[in-house]
């Protein structure tokens, strides 16, 4: 054989060198390629999990965005009887007097697939900054789906501290 006639210190770095070649065949072959795939499979599941994360953050968007729509859509249905030029009005008056009111304008009414767009001019004059908030906010919050579309105002002359202010506000209902 091949270690026959070799001297026993001669074996010995044989065998040495066979052992290290085998060591380093083993890490070359089966060692540092399964390294390299658990890497690559542990990028692929932070991946998947930024992914499911991402995921999650659009479902509660999604149900928070459904939840309006069903409280629009209630808003919506729940119009009955109600009329914007009552309404405005109404409102206008509480907050300010008739003297500021100085005309509500109906405007053209437009069909949107399924809802019906009812919308009203109102010009105000002498009106005082909080007195516009009241009205803003009176639109905003109620009971009917009801939509600011424009709104200008401008300090009057004779005194800066009054509003001339021109509001389109529009009312959804369903459509018949």
């Amino acid at each position: 054989m091949i270690g026959s006639n070799l001297q026993r210190r001669e074996r010995l770095f044989l065998l040495g060198g066979a052992i290290v070649l085998v060591v380093l065949l083993v890490y070359i072959g089966i060692v540092k390629p399964y390294r390299r795939s658990i890497e690559r499979l542990e990028t692929r599941i932070s991946a998947r999990e930024h992914q499911l994360q991402e995921v999650h953050a659009l479902q509660q968007e999604f149900l928070q965005l459904k939840q309006q729509t069903a409280e629009i859509e209630k808003r919506v249905a729940d119009r009955g009887r109600f009329s914007l030029i009552a309404f405005l009005e109404e409102t206008a008056l509480e907050i300010a007097s008739r003297d500021n009111l100085v005309y509500l304008r109906p405007q053209a009414k437009a069909q949107l697939d399924e809802l019906a767009e009812e919308s009203l001019e109102i010009k105000l004059e002498k009106i005082r900054l909080d007195q516009l908030v009241k009205l803003l906010y009176a639109t905003e919050t109620a009971d009917t789906l009801l939509k600011i579309k424009s709104l200008r105002s401008k300090a009057r002359f004779d005194d800066p501290t009054l509003l001339d202010v021109v509001l389109v506000i529009a009312a959804y209902g369903k459509a018949s």
